[in-house]
């Protein structure tokens, strides 16, 4: 399978200056209108919407907002609003490490625990790069089930650090990569300590002032912030309740900051003139880090690096209560998307909208499927585990492979060649391994951005056989009736239908609970399984959602 093609650093860093310079190109023909309808497409003007902003070549080509901004008020989405950036922030927590360490006060290989003595690392050395680019192997805390019922209550960085503290690493530091909120945490303390500066002054005096971004702060909810508007989440289909509330102590560096999509475009030229960092070390920030073995991570510091059809991309995506984001570059095509929405679980995701934005910029049509015969789609027919849990399934339905993972929706594969296939609404790319006899034995999957990921084909169903072997009364059905919440964007909706419990995930269809015990339930399709907890008798107090691989807690909402 061809491999995403890696950026040429200092050529890329080069067409970021020349493109925020802002040198003009004609525009394409109806970009906009184009542009425009997809957006209106994923954004219905009842539901929460999104604020959007297209840059080309340094001229903004479209700037609008869609949806509502406030459903209780009835606001229409404005560009200029302020929503919760989540995770975008992570470019930002680690500028403010480059310019410390342009100034001295830092390393890139200082070992953490030198600088934060009272969080021991399991006996490894863990430096600072690799906190930036998440091949640390530290446990995220927002994994762990004990963080979920403190998110009301305002910690220290200290406290949020205690959620992950004298675990084991996932893997040696360098040989793996695992997205850890724990790791840009860390980081937030090492500015607060190096700089003498809290994170939430550091970055306002150190970026967002020389940057002129006087829209954007740390999301702390006492002070007035003109245009900040609030955030939603799914609540049943077609219905939006206001998201959990979630103290801004909890994300701190790895997602607390709050902007605008005008704020991000100058936060791009800012970088690209120098005035915050050099280029020599922003350069780094754009390097894809490669792990001990020498495979590429798709990470930088605080960007992923990617392709856009055949483009190098910098970009990062972000997800927290309320509200999911995007922002995307392709620096050699001068192309810059931000996307805000305040809802986090958006009909459509930012990450793949700013794709298929970015195509229609550069004019790329819709990949061409090529003609492959069925004998050898036929051939890529099974199941693939991969290493550590879950399953992908390889189907063929009227002569298109689809593509499902455990838990996921099935999706159309666009055919390249006879054995490299493309996921089209986003760029993830596929392809099929053969052992030495020749015979299929592995998937392999090169997301647009991210780690490579290899999956054995094995001899057994993808979705299990499901038969019920508990017979409950409607009593014991009506105590797991609820709405539940996975992590921070995912709603799970437990309702009756008929003499069988129904669930709705976010994203997903609904689907029948079979019993296996009067609190342990299997989708009837074999894609997971819910087990519901009851503290003092009825209704169900939480549960837990098994994919195959993960358990993920969850909690009554309503």
């Amino acid at each position: 399978m061809s491999q995403l093609i890696p950026p040429v650093r200092r050529a890329l860093l080069s067409a970021l200056i020349l493109f925020a310079a802002g040198v003009a190109e004609a525009e394409t023909p109806n970009l906009s209108g184009s542009i425009d309808k997809l957006l209106s497409d994923a954004f219905p003007a009842k539901a929460p919407g999104a604020t959007v902003l297209v840059v080309q070549n340094g001229t903004v080509v479209h700037r609008k907002g869609y949806g509502q901004a406030n459903l209780e008020l009835g606001v229409p989405m404005d560009p200029a609003f302020v929503l919760r950036l989540g995770s975008i922030t992570k470019q930002f927590t680690a500028v403010a490490i480059l310019q410390l360490v342009e100034a001295g006060k830092l390393k890139l290989d200082d070992d953490v625990t030198t600088l934060i003595p009272d969080f021991p690392i399991d006996g490894h050395e863990v430096t600072i790069a690799h906190l930036l680019t998440h091949t640390s192997g530290l446990p995220s805390y927002t994994d762990e089930p004990s963080w979920r019922p403190t998110w009301g209550q305002d910690l220290s960085i200290k406290e949020i650090l205690a959620f992950t503290k004298g675990h084991s690493l996932k893997f040696a530091p360098g040989t793996d990569w695992d997205y850890s909120n724990t790791g840009y945490v860390l980081l937030g303390a090492i500015i607060e300590k190096t700089s003498g500066l809290s994170y939430a002054d550091y970055v306002q005096s150190r970026i967002f002032g020389p940057a002129g971004m006087k829209n954007s702060a740390y999301g702390n909810p006492g002070p007035v912030m003109p245009g900040r508007i609030p955030g939603y989440s799914p609540d049943g289909p077609g219905k939006w309740k206001n998201a959990t509330y979630l103290s801004m102590t909890h994300p701190h560096a790895a997602g607390a900051l709050i902007s605008n999509v005008d704020d991000l475009w100058k936060w791009e030229k800012a970088l690209a003139a120098g005035t915050l960092v050099s280029p020599k070390m922003l350069e780094q920030a754009y390097a894809n880090a490669r792990l001990s073995d020498g495979r590429a991570t798709g990470y930088g510091y605080g960007w992923g690096i990617g392709t856009v059809s055949g483009h190098p991309s910098v970009e990062h995506s972000g997800g927290i209560n309320g509200f999911a984001t995007h922002a995307l570059r392709v620096p050699d095509a001068g192309i810059y998307i931000a996307i805000l929405c305040n809802s986090d679980g958006p009909t459509a995701s930012p990450g793949s909208l700013a794709f298929q934005i970015a195509n229609l910029v550069l004019n790329e049509p819709q990949p061409k499927a090529v003609k492959v015969s069925p004998a050898v789609l036929q051939d890529y027919v099974g199941v693939y585990r991969v290493t550590g849990g879950g399953k992908r399934a390889i189907t063929l339905v009227d002569g298109v492979l689809v593509y499902q993972r455990t838990g996921g929706r099935k999706v159309p594969l666009i055919a390249l060649s006879k054995e490299e296939f493309v996921l089209a609404e986003n760029g993830n790319r596929f392809a099929f391994a053969h052992d030495t006899n020749g015979k299929v034995d592995r998937l392999l999957l090169q997301p647009r951005v991210g780690l490579a990921e290899t999956s054995a084909r094995v001899a057994e169903p993808f979705e299990e056989p499901v038969k019920p072997v508990a017979m409950l009364d409607e009593d014991a059905l009506e105590r797991c009736v609820g709405v539940f919440q996975l992590r921070t964007n995912v709603i799970v909706v437990v309702t009756r239908a008929g003499t069988d419990l129904q669930v709705q995930m976010t994203g997903k269809a609904k689907a029948i609970l079979v019993p296996e015990s009067s609190h342990r339930f299997r989708i009837a399709d074999g894609s997971g399984v819910f087990e519901f907890k009851f503290e003092g008798g009825a209704p169900a107090d939480g549960l837990v959602f098994n994919d195959g691989s993960t358990d993920l807690p969850g909690q009554r909402i309503r």
